[in-house]
């Protein structure tokens, strides 16, 4: 075949195919005006593959087989999830990034930071919201740690001077079966009892909250195994003092209601039984008490110790008589504190507010917690520079059983962390000095990508970001979800972080990195805008962190690959040869597998890894033109490509397409 003939056929200048030849193991000298027919054939080949491969280098490819369809689909996997967990542990549980949970969250009104505990209840919801199913994981504790931190805890509770203690409100938990009403419950005391004091107090209540009733005080925990309730009962510490366990009058005990009994007994952790929805015409009570009796559990009518209160929690009947109990049993076990020591506690919940920084709801166990007291929580620690009680008041001072939000602490702790309060303010800067010296001699992880199908790594563009923020929470909290960003072939980069406000400098060191400069709470000085504008680089300032990741994520879409998906949807065998063209042929075929269509590809693979692709330009039934023809018909093909197949070779008809890729 003549040179020229062979570069136009490749659709490239003769020089440049001179140049190439050498390149795919053909050196045949500058001077060559023809080359050998097989070589010509071998070179087209080779060099069809090689353009294959260099068009697929701009996409990511996703392969989809006709086996994959039997695949487990997504909505069918089921998910075992712990009692609590952090939005990061559930996101990796799920294969999911942490930001697609966190807007999951998000949607369903939960404002959970990545490292803020949440209850299996609400990550059932979320979970099976997005395909899956759930179940209760088997609890898997560190036994040592976790009985070291109850010793600690009891020797922080213990008070020397027996005459210092005075009675302190009763902190209660409400546990019992799925739909029996413990919700409905919390509602109708909170209701009852607290929206008369505040005006939309319903909506304002911090996790914990308090009522009253006859004069006295009652500390109730907000949800049904509340994560601290559930992180101090892993540990063998006791948060609640007394639990009700609700039982419905129409269903009786059941699974759920028998583990809460039997949590109650084992942490030795007095109880009531609330027998609800006796306002229910299928209520039979006589029947719970009975079923409690043969698990040794003898009503008080029935000459026995466990205390039953009939309610209804839908029409509010009965919760006076139950609160009445509660106390009763508060008197019995003698729940004191003394409220003049230096206050010990536990961290309900915790979270970094967009506009307060660390939050955290706290139970006050022992002595008073005030403002401008230094308190530590583990390797935390801080100065409480306001409080809150539940109803969103700002408050001085919280005694024993009180539950309060702080402001004031350097980062947000976990639920469950014990707290104390220590006069001597070093402490507390020493273990800040710690924190801080630790946080930035930590060198940020080096990121390789791999692709989600190999466990090769993958080239990956940077987006570099240069990070001010208002406080170390702040950072801390953004720098964990930027990187939680990064994708196979992108990543982000946190080239520099820092506190304070964007100046020139950050202008002039995110321009030499080639950075984007985000600030958090924080402003942009006039004089770094107008560098900034200068000198080309993205600058912005925001008050939501949501908004922030956002901008990050449409940065990072910018620089995704599109991806090319190819669909296979049939497989062929070949027959027959019936006509070969200069760029097409016709052969005739047995669709093997799935269907053969007009305007889908067609591949086969030769030895030694190439390629030949063509275009399915007709299907033909006889003589007539078909849209289609499926497994087990005989069919005619018309190909657009180069004509070297062979009768006997299998054929892949498969779709293209291109799809634009988003961070979600």
């Amino acid at each position: 075949m003549n040179i020229t003939e062979l570069a136009r056929r490749l659709k490239i200048p003769t020089q440049q195919l001179k140049e190439e030849l050498p390149k795919l193991g053909f050196d045949i000298g500058h001077r060559a005006i023809k080359v050998d027919d097989t070589v010509a054939e071998k070179v087209i080949k080779l060099w069809a593959e090689r353009q294959r491969k260099l068009r697929d280098s701009n996409y990511v490819v996703v392969e989809k087989r006709l086996d994959d369809n039997k695949l487990t689909k997504q909505s069918e996997r089921e998910v075992e999830l712990p009692q609590t967990l952090t939005p990061r542990e559930f996101a990796a549980l799920l294969g999911m990034s942490v930001t697609t949970v966190v807007g999951e969250l998000f949607k369903n009104g939960i404002m959970a930071s990545i490292n803020e505990c949440i209850d299996f209840e609400t990550a059932s919801i979320i979970a099976q919201d997005l395909g899956f199913k759930t179940k209760v994981a088997a609890a898997v504790t560190n036994e040592v740690d976790e009985h070291k931190t109850a010793i600690d805890l009891a020797d922080l509770l213990q008070e020397e001077d027996k005459s210092k203690l005075k009675p302190r409100p009763p902190v209660v938990v409400v546990m019992g079966h799925v739909d029996h009403g413990k919700t409905t419950l919390l509602d109708a005391i909170r209701s009852t009892n607290v929206a008369a004091q505040e005006s939309g107090a319903i909506t304002q209540h911090i996790g914990a909250y308090q009522v009253e009733e006859k004069g006295r005080k009652i500390t109730f925990l907000d949800t049904p195994g509340h994560e601290a309730f559930s992180a101090m009962r892993s540990r063998g510490g006791r948060l609640a003092d007394i639990a009700i366990i609700v039982v419905a009058a129409d269903d009786g005990l059941q699974p759920q209601t028998m583990e809460a009994i039997e949590i109650a007994q084992r942490e030795k952790l007095p109880f009531l039984i609330a027998i609800n929805k006796v306002d229910k015409e299928t209520a039979d009570i006589e029947r719970c008490k009975k079923t409690l009796a043969e698990i040794n559990l003898l009503p008080e009518d029935w000459g026995g110790k466990t205390i039953c209160v009939p309610i209804s929690a839908k029409k509010k009947q009965g919760i006076p008589e139950l609160l009445d109990m509660v106390l009763l049993l508060a008197d019995l076990e003698k729940v004191q504190a003394n409220p003049d020591r230096l206050a010990v506690g536990t961290i309900v919940e915790a979270h970094l507010d967009k506009g307060e920084g660390p939050v955290a709801t706290v139970l006050v166990q022992t002595g008073t917690l005030r403002v401008c007291d230094y308190l530590l929580v583990g390797e935390r620690g801080g100065k409480v520079k306001a409080m809150r009680n539940f109803k969103g008041e700002n408050v001085t001072s919280a005694g024993p059983s009180t539950p309060v939000r702080i402001l004031g602490l350097k980062q947000a702790p976990h639920a469950g962390d014990i707290f104390k309060v220590v006069k001597d303010e070093s402490l507390v800067r020493d273990v800040l000095r710690k924190a801080t010296k630790f946080q930035r001699n930590v060198a940020l992880p080096t990121i390789i990508a791999k692709d989600e199908t190999t466990e090769s790594a993958v080239p990956q563009t940077t987006l570099n970001v240069i990070l001010k923020t208002d406080v170390l929470g702040s950072r801390e909290a953004l720098v964990a979800s930027l990187n939680q960003l990064s994708r196979g072939d992108v990543a982000v980069k946190i080239v520099r972080t820092g506190l304070g406000s964007i100046n020139e400098n950050d202008v002039i060191q995110a321009e030499a990195s080639k950075a984007v400069l985000f600030g958090f709470n924080v402003p942009l000085l006039p004089q770094a805008e107008m560098l900034a504008k200068t000198k080309g680089v993205y600058t912005h300032t925001y008050k939501v962190i949501y908004d922030l990741l956002d901008e990050a994520k449409k940065q990072l879409t910018t620089m995704l690959k599109p991806e090319l998906v190819r669909s296979q949807v049939g497989e062929a065998r070949i027959l027959e040869i019936f006509r070969r063209g200069k760029r097409d042929m016709i052969v005739g075929c047995r669709v093997i597998r799935g269907f053969a269509r007009p305007g889908t590809k067609v591949r086969t693979l030769r030895s030694g890894g190439v390629q030949l692709e063509f275009k399915l330009l007709e299907v033909r039934l006889g003589k007539e033109v078909v849209g289609e023809v499926s497994e087990g018909g005989e069919c005619g093909l018309k190909l657009q490509g180069e004509p070297a197949l062979e009768a006997g070779e299998n054929l892949e008809i498969y779709h293209e397409e291109i799809r634009n890729r988003v961070i979600n």
